[in-house]
């Protein structure tokens, strides 16, 4: 069998290959490590702060802005 060129996964953000050395597990697949960032305010994310919605990257904060419980508070 012929050696297969560009089976690397693609990364979600930027449709890049993403090779063994440089991925991370996220929401829809492996990503690049700096590509792993949220997708409202660009902070980078690791596995302590990430969320997700429909295969996309959120941090805590813009996950909970968008659909956290409403009408608490002030």
């Amino acid at each position: 069998m012929p050696p297969r060129f560009g089976g690397a996964p693609k990364c979600p953000r930027c449709e890049k290959s993403v090779y063994m050395a440089e991925q991370v597990l996220g929401p829809g697949g492996f990503w690049h490590n700096s590509c792993l960032t949220c997708k409202e305010c660009n902070k980078r994310l690791d596995s302590t702060t990430l969320t997700e919605k429909n295969n996309e990257a959120y941090c805590k904060t813009c996950y909970n802005r968008q659909w956290g419980p409403k009408g608490y508070g002030f």
